[in-house]
């Protein structure tokens, strides 16, 4: 199952953030909510572009589809793995 268009709108209407900052978790994220990891291609010192914020959420949103398809039921609304996939961004399950 794909992710639909609305978790994109969704999580980009949350606002877009060149530089780093600190979740509430703790976390550095940059972005649309992106958490800075080792190896993810971001520094925490760097500011970054709409475009480049879109490809991280995209790859991180993949990341958490990916993770579900196997484990959620095959008669799943899109309304409900897009509620999923939400829910573990929102949680920095990404």
């Amino acid at each position: 199952m794909n992710v639909s268009n609305k978790v994109f709108n969704e999580l980009k209407a949350k606002g877009f953030r060149p530089r780093s900052y600190t979740d509430n978790k703790g976390n550095s994220c940059i972005g649309y909510g992106h958490i800075i990891t080792p190896g993810d291609g971001v520094a925490p010192t760097e500011i970054i572009n709409n475009f480049k914020a879109s490809l991280l959420l995209l790859n991180d949103v993949q990341k958490i589809a990916e993770q579900l398809v196997p484990v959620v039921p095959n008669n799943i609304s899109q309304e409900e793995f897009d509620a999923l996939v939400l829910e573990k961004y929102k949680n920095g399950e990404h």
